[in-house]
């Protein structure tokens, strides 16, 4: 084998490339949550849809859907058993008005696939209030990773 062709095979191989994702939710699976009001609000919870907007493929909740600052917030999606397989990994961006938008990637269950959890904590100064909004991205892995 030739050195060139050699070296082009080892380049090819090494793996450093980053997985390329695919969003598999539609882009308005959104939450609303209402931070800095004086009690804990009951749960929230919406469909999570295909998307192109035609199946539902899961669901997704906020506990407690709202709370003043500090409070605690547990997100859990629940991918149906038809499409766990397809989902790679699952993520909330969350948007805080002035505060700014920031992603946070979900942690998989181990013991249900298509399961995945994620606690937040608000943030707000005395006397702020405001709702934030948690958009629910489901992943697909269509490239990259390992290619040798």
């Amino acid at each position: 084998m030739s050195p060139l062709l050699a070296a082009a095979l080892l380049l090819a191989c090494t793996g450093d490339e980053e997985p390329v994702y695919d969003q598999f939710n539609a882009p308005d699976d959104v939450l609303t949550v209402e931070v800095g009001v004086a009690e804990l609000l009951p749960p929230v919870s919406i469909e999570l849809w295909s998307n192109t907007g035609e199946l539902v493929v899961g669901s997704a909740s906020v506990d407690p859907g709202g709370g003043p600052g500090g409070t605690l917030h547990s997100v859990v999606v629940e991918v149906s058993d038809d499409y766990q397989d397809l989902v790679d990994r699952a993520s909330v961006r969350t948007a805080s008005g002035d505060r700014g938008e920031d992603e946070y990637d979900m942690v998989r269950d181990y013991a249900d696939e298509g399961v995945y959890k994620l606690e937040i904590q608000s943030v707000a100064d005395e006397g702020e209030r405001r709702t934030d909004t948690l958009t629910i991205r489901l992943w697909d892995e269509t490239s990259g990773g390992d290619t040798g």
